[in-house]
């Protein structure tokens, strides 16, 4: 593979990992607000705390798994595991849904995994 390709797998990583930490951060945002939310309510004495908190939870539990996935796989696409292609294929396909930006992000990471379709890519060599 031509470097110029290990710069293109190397930005699709970066890329990746700055995704899931975003996700992560957004977990950890929303556990707070919810934690502030939930402490207020049960002050005022409002029944509805445990409903607030599933709703918390099922919002909650997709953007930890998603964020931990794209650390995990770009890490894994980075150091030219054969299984992560798979999984960025996955995941790619996934935030073709996650308008613009990870459209656009998507894209480039399905076209780095075709340009790159015929070699398993180490940029560590």
């Amino acid at each position: 593979m031509d470097e110029n390709m290990r710069k293109h797998v190397r930005i699709v990583s970066t890329i990746l990992i700055v995704m899931g930490g975003f996700y992560l951060l957004a977990a950890v945002g929303i556990t707070v607000l919810g934690l502030m939310a939930g402490n207020n309510q049960m002050q005022a004495g409002d029944v509805a705390v445990l409903p607030a908190i599933l709703t918390g939870g099922v919002i909650l539990l997709p953007l930890v798994l998603l964020g931990s996935l794209h650390i995990i796989t770009a890490k894994a696409f980075r150091a030219g595991k054969g299984w992560s292609r798979i999984a960025l294929w996955i995941l790619s396909i996934l935030n073709l849904g996650n308008v613009p930006v990870g459209t656009g992000i998507a894209i480039y990471a399905i076209w780095v995994l075709i340009q790159t379709r015929e070699e398993v890519v180490n940029i560590n060599d």
